[in-house]
């Protein structure tokens, strides 16, 4: 779903600001091959402050996540609060390509990109059910957050056994 707003339509002047909560659908993430779904079920709100040279757009709103633990693969759901600001130049002349957003488009700025992109800013690299989470039996698949498998485990050589007791941070 495509939102836009085109902050010059706003007619706002230095020191107003323009409030606005915005009800849209965000496609699928996808991080490491794996589709997670997203719920923004308040929408979006969006803060526009008119600055002398330009506006500040703050975009703020609570996402729920859905989607497999990494651990363990059973299904997951994060409650996020994400936030994202950009600035938008008034005159896009003696600006670097690389300081503008790439959500505003001159004065249109892309609501549902925005959000999408504060959305997977927020997603933790690894998405897991809990921090206990012990996830599955590298021999056999079964869940060892559900019991111990009964599998046979693999023997180590005991000129290596020391390493066993290394733990990482």
């Amino acid at each position: 779903m495509e939102v836009f707003l085109d902050l010059d339509d706003l007619s706002l002047r230095p020191g107003e600001s323009y409030h606005r909560t915005y009800c849209l659908e965000i496609e699928p993430i996808v991080q490491g091959g794996v589709n997670y779904e997203v719920l923004l079920r308040d929408g979006v709100f969006i803060e526009v402050q008119r600055v002398a040279g330009g506006f500040f757009v703050n975009l703020s709103a609570h996402a729920r996540v859905y989607g497999p633990c990494t651990r363990c693969l059973e299904e997951t759901v994060l409650d996020l609060e994400v936030e994202q600001q950009e600035f938008a130049p008034s005159a896009q002349g003696g600006w670097p390509e690389s300081e503008l957003s790439e959500f505003i488009n001159g004065l249109i700025v892309d609501i549902a990109g925005l959000a999408r992109e504060a959305v997977v800013l927020a997603v933790p690299a690894q998405v897991i059910c809990s921090p206990s989470c012990r996830g599955l039996c590298p021999y056999c698949g079964q869940d060892l957050n559900r019991g111990q498998c009964t599998c046979q485990q693999e023997k180590i050589d005991e000129r290596w056994g020391k390493l066993r007791e290394l733990r990482l941070s």
